[in-house]
């Protein structure tokens, strides 16, 4: 069962060549789409252009889908796949400042990227201006240290959070995401003009729609998913890092001194 990674399906080597592919179709999809263009990706803050919700929350419907759908069919074990622990204070304040430095350079750090290899030079002064964040940052993170992990709600996820199954949030997904791409739709007509020619037709658009909520409904009726056992609705448990102390054995004696053992903590699981 899934995560391959994970069960030593392949190696360190074999990782980095898919991460490498995946990443080279990665960035030539989103030049493809238009993320190369600062003006494209603004677009959205003046409800001209949807096309960043529209490509992104496509990308994140699919992939919640797959990934529950993955675990009803038991492909994957959704309980080895590691969760960055949320900290809602942090993120809430960097969620912040990243859609500022958006809307006043017109990129995120991978459309930088993207734009910066289609020859776009104010890709690149984005690229160096999120250097000297990085580099102003870690000389601030003594002081703001306590900041970096106010809220901590452990590994949470909305299941968990709403007390809800996972069936039910991706139901509600689906639903949200009907919601958000027909309303982005009626903005584009009012503040950006008639839609492209290219538009995908209302018979294909309602196909996609009935589709999805065909697909979220059968999530919600067919099986708890995950934060459920049975019928209830549980939190699952935080992992908690295991941690063994290793005494020094007489070939180790040469240690250096104030050195009494060797921590070794489990995988994060990724």
């Amino acid at each position: 069962m899934a995560p391959l990674y994970k069960f030593g399906y392949f190696g360190p080597f074999a990782g980095l060549m898919v991460a490498l592919v995946l990443g080279f179709w990665f960035g030539f999809l989103l030049e493809r789409a238009g993320f190369g263009s600062p003006r494209k990706l603004a677009s959205i803050f003046y409800f001209k252009d949807f096309a960043v919700l529209k490509v992104m929350f496509t990308t994140i419907v699919v992939a919640m889908l797959l990934l529950l759908y993955s675990s009803l069919f038991g492909w994957l074990d959704l309980d080895k796949i590691y969760i960055l622990p949320t900290y809602i204070w942090p993120y809430i304040i960097g969620g912040l400042l990243l859609g500022v430095g958006f809307i006043m350079g017109g990129y995120c750090p991978t459309t930088s990227l993207v734009a910066t290899v289609s020859g776009r030079f104010d890709g690149l002064i984005f690229i160096v201006g999120m250097m000297v964040g990085a580099v102003v940052f870690a000389e601030l993170f003594p002081a703001i240290k306590g900041l970096y992990t106010a809220g901590n709600m452990g590994n949470m996820r909305l299941p968990e959070f709403f007390h809800l199954s996972s069936g039910v949030i991706a139901f509600a997904v689906c639903l949200m995401a009907i919601g958000a791409l027909w309303l982005g739709e009626k903005a584009e007509k009012k503040f950006g003009g008639a839609p492209p020619p290219e538009n995908p037709s209302k018979r294909f658009k309602w196909i996609g729609a009935a589709t999805l909520v065909f697909l979220g409904f059968v999530l919600m009726i067919a099986g708890p998913g995950v934060g459920t056992k049975g019928d209830e609705t549980v939190a699952p448990e935080i992992p908690v890092v295991h941690q063994e102390v290793l005494q020094p054995t007489p070939e180790a004696s040469k240690a250096p001194e104030g050195i009494e053992g060797i921590i070794i903590a489990d995988d994060e699981g990724c």
